[in-house]
């Protein structure tokens, strides 16, 4: 398998709600160019603008962060999308179809139409999965034309922060700023000034109930616990009306049901809209790991992954202290003497969502946001909603304290990799067995050899073809906890799983007396520098190759 080191050659150098969490591009063009009259495609962006490779993070804004990609041309400007006709979903849908998951561009609509009215943007979607983002954020530039090495220089960043602070990711406390220095407090709403209404925030799928804030950092707190911040999706039910959809094991519906529990019918909530990449990476996954100390919450994480304080201002209705260069801060409060609904929902499964009957019920008193607020939907189920190598770094370290043999680990739609220093028969299977048992979300588990770049696509069907024997190598569980909006479930939470043994098998599991070598080691193992002096002889003409 291609190692590392030669993946990175050209230059020198568990995730809670993550996990949970086919046309070409002429047929694309000749679609978009179909499409409803008013509509506009703008490709300067992606095609004739200059690029810059100073700009990297960390970004104090959302602004900032799009004006790096930017300036790579990781950006597509579009000046009208008719999302009446559903026209900005099946953009989305085509450029996945054209460029991937991961080098699908950042989206940007000017101008939106919802209910009839044309609202004014602009509108960000596919904000966080861009793979040039999983090392800008940190201040690291990419490797041009090498997805791989990339996300290996973005996983040496993280492995390094980790090692430095025990397996968690390092904390810096956020920094309180004066009302001048906050962008989010230039405009400030109360009352019936309020309409949720007049702000570009989408409904995705013909399926959906309604129009979602769905990429919302919620703010929500307990007295034993403290602050915490995630991201659920929230349906607008009226100009101030909000049925936030956290669902039960997700921390807010632990701080609000713990709230209800203890008598207590109003309670303080506030959503931040279109927040800094990092506040959001940190909102919809698992960082920290666990409980944080107490007088540690999620914002100090931020300033650890930024390597330097968030600048952070108290709202204006209750005691939260929110990102001070957030574009849309929403303050109000939640009705804790009843539930409603909330959804149904396209879900990042691709399948549209059974509704929650448990939602909570937010009635907003105050909105303040930056002029011109951005707003940042999420095409759940389209995209996917983040950056990778964060969580992963930090899912293998805890993994490893479990099985010190665990080298990698990948989740990609409830099919979850795993790699490993194999050192005695059975080992892989065991493993994979009690991960499956232990994780509800790890629907298909498939363990490979150390070898195996779980970064590389080739890599991991390789594997999967070549060293796997569906027997004895496999294991089915007929029943086991699983996520509650499994598409496939026939009950809902409880699921099949199946363990895939994808390692070279031993003699003692079933497998040959002598394993073929495998041809790429061979060469790289006979000509040690060989794809080193490739890529120095014909790095730029490859990458003008991949990009025309």
């Amino acid at each position: 398998m291609a190692s590392k080191k030669e993946q990175d050659s050209s230059f020198p150098g568990l995730s809670r709600r993550g996990l949970l969490t086919a046309a070409g591009l002429a047929a694309g063009t000749a679609g978009l160019a179909g499409t409803a009259t008013g509509t506009a495609l703008t490709t300067g962006a992606m095609a004739a603008r200059p690029r810059s490779l100073a700009l990297t993070g960390p970004f104090d804004s959302l602004r900032d962060y799009v004006a790096a990609m930017e300036a790579r041309g990781n950006v597509l400007r579009i000046a009208r999308v008719d999302q009446d006709a559903w026209e900005g979903t099946a953009l989305m849908y085509r450029l996945v179809d054209r460029f991937g998951h991961y080098r699908a561009p950042v989206v940007v609509f000017e101008e939106i139409k919802i209910d009839g009215r044309w609202l004014k943007g602009p509108v960000i979607g596919n904000q966080l999965r861009h793979v040039d983002a999983e090392t800008l954020l940190f201040g690291i530039e990419p490797v041009a034309g090498n997805d791989s090495a990339t996300w290996h220089r973005a996983r040496a960043h993280l492995n390094g922060l980790l090692a430095e602070s025990g397996n968690e990711y390092p904390v810096i406390a956020p920094r309180q700023v004066p009302r001048d220095q906050a962008p989010c407090k230039e405009v400030v709403l109360s009352g019936e000034q309020i309409n949720l209404g007049d702000f570009p925030f989408l409904q995705n799928n013909p399926a959906d109930s309604g129009r979602f804030i769905n990429t919302t950092s919620v703010f929500t707190n307990d007295p034993d616990t403290g602050m915490n911040i995630g991201t659920y999706r929230c349906e607008i039910k009226g100009p101030r009306h909000i049925a936030i959809g956290s669902g039960e094991g997700q921390t807010g519906y632990t701080h609000l049901m713990a709230a209800r529990e203890r008598g207590e019918i109003i309670v303080p909530v506030t959503l931040v809209v279109g927040q800094d990449p990092l506040v959001w990476l940190v909102s919809g996954a698992r960082i920290p790991s666990g409980r944080p100390p107490a007088g540690i919450d999620e914002l100090h994480y931020v300033g650890g992954l930024r390597g330097r304080a968030l600048d952070i201002i108290r709202c204006e209705t209750n005691d939260f202290s929110v990102p001070a260069h957030t574009e849309m801060v929403i303050e109000g409060t939640v009705n804790l003497s009843g539930f409603e609904i909330n959804g149904p929902y396209g879900e990042g499964s691709g399948y549209i969502g059974a509704p929650y009957e448990t939602a909570f019920t937010m009635t907003v008193d105050c909105i303040t946001h930056r002029r011109d607020p951005w707003i940042v939907n999420d095409f759940t189920g389209v995209t996917k909603p983040l950056i990778e190598q964060p969580g992963a770094a930090l899912t293998v370290a805890g993994l490893k304290t479990l099985f010190p043999d665990v080298v990698d680990y990948r989740y990609i739609d409830s099919v979850t990799w795993i790699s490993i220093s194999k050192q005695n028969p059975g080992q892989a299977l065991e493993i994979g067995k009690r991960v499956a048992r232990l994780i509800p979300v790890f629907k298909i588990v498939i363990m490979v050899d150390a070898d195996v770049d779980l970064w590389n696509d080739g890599d991991r069907f390789m594997a999967f073809a070549t060293r796997w024997q569906a027997w004895p190598a496999t294991h089915i569980f007929e029943q086991l906890p699983t996520m509650p909006l499994e598409p496939s479930a026939p009950s809902r939470g409880l699921s099949s799983k199946a363990v895939i043994d994808a390692t070279r098998q031993w003699p003692a599991e079933g497998g040959p007396a002598e394993y073929p070598q495998y041809s790429r080691q061979v060469l790289a193992e006979h000509a040690p520098e060989v794809f080193a002096q490739v890529d120095a002889k014909w790095r730029d003409l490859i990458n003008r190759y991949t990009r025309s």
